[in-house]
């Protein structure tokens, strides 16, 4: 069999909804995907649309969550789940105060690594220049900052 005979020729029409500002023309579940698609990277912009349509953005249907959990790569948990006569409806709105909660937090995290590790190449520099041996620094440094000598290994 050919190629030709095995695929249709279907006209194919693309929407790329990172060339338009607005999706006003949407009236259903689609307008908030374009919408998030296209601001996902900009968060103050997202949050700012989802202020303006926050009725629709607090109550997405379930065909709509799952659309975006697959193109944009936004996972709404089930804890945003709403009860609405009968339909299963999500509040996106409760999701991403949750993702950007999230993102603080590992900030936060990643923040206090970044101010141990350099703690520590400080705390060993200047160890190093009192002339204290390899072995006294590293058990000076476990003691300070409650970690294995393993662990201090690689900051020498």
């Amino acid at each position: 069999m050919e190629t030709q005979e095995a695929v249709s020729n279907y006209r194919l029409n693309l929407y790329d909804c990172h060339e338009h500002d607005t999706f006003e023309e949407y009236k259903t579940g689609l307008r908030q995907v374009f919408e998030i698609v296209r601001y996902v990277k900009d968060k103050e912009k997202l949050q700012e649309i989802m202020e303006e349509n926050r009725e629709a953005y607090s109550r997405i249907d379930s065909e709509t969550r799952d659309m975006l959990e697959v193109v944009a790569h936004v996972r709404i948990p089930e804890r945003c789940h709403v009860a609405e006569e009968g339909e299963e409806r999500y509040n996106m709105c409760n999701a991403f105060e949750d993702m950007r909660q999230e993102g603080y937090e590992e900030g936060v995290e990643k923040g206090i690594e970044k101010g141990i590790e350099k703690g520590i190449r400080i705390l060993i520099q200047a160890y190093q220049e009192l002339g204290m041996s390899q072995d006294i620094i590293m058990e000076k440094c476990a003691e300070k900052f409650e970690i294995e000598k393993e662990q201090i290994v690689h900051y020498l």
